[in-house]
C-alpha cells in the first residue's frame, strides 16, 4: 500500500477487481497530521502511474452519495464537466476493451429518435443556462 503524506499503511495484499472494463481497487482513510487521508494500495499507483508523482495535488468531484471521482486536474478547463469527461473516458475506454458490445441502431430505433429530435434546432455556440440539469 502507498500512503498520502508520506506515512507507510500495513501491507496486505492487493484486492484488484476488473468491473467490466474498468480497474477497482481498495484502501482505507485515516490521520495524517490534522487532516484525513486516503491510503491507496500500491497496485493503483502501477495501473495509473501518472498519480504516482511526489507532491502532485488532485482534485476530487462529489458525484453521487458515497462516490468521488478523483483527478490530477486541479482546475478543470474551463466549461468542461469533470464527470461528463470521465463517462467519456470510460466509454471510450470500453469501446476499444469489448467492441463486441457496439451494436448498430435498429431501423426502429433511428426512425423513434428521428421523431424525437424532429423539429429541434441546435446551435454550436448555444450556451446551456446553470439551472439546466441533465
Amino acid at each position: 500500500m502507498a500512503a498520502i503524506a508520506g506515512r507507510k499503511a500495513p501491507a496486505r495484499k492487493a484486492q484488484m477487481t476488473d468491473r467490466t472494463g474498468g480497474l477497482s481497487f481498495t484502501g482505507s482513510m485515516g490521520q495524517a497530521g490534522n487532516s484525513r487521508a486516503f491510503r491507496i494500495e500500491a497496485a493503483f499507483f502501477k495501473a495509473a502511474p501518472e498519480f504516482a508523482a511526489a507532491e502532485r495535488k488532485v482534485r476530487i468531484d462529489l458525484i453521487g452519495p458515497g462516490k468521488a471521482l478523483v483527478s490530477i486536474d486541479v482546475e478543470p478547463p474551463t466549461g468542461e464537466d469533470p464527470v461528463i469527461g470521465a463517462w467519456l473516458s470510460f466509454l471510450a475506454r470500453d469501446m476499444q476493451d469489448n467492441p463486441q458490445r457496439m451494436t448498430s441502431l435498429t431501423e426502429t430505433e433511428a426512425t423513434a429518435l428521428e421523431d424525437l429530435v424532429k423539429g429541434v434546432t441546435v446551435r454550436d455556440d448555444e450556451i446551456i443556462p446553470d439551472d439546466v440539469t441533465f
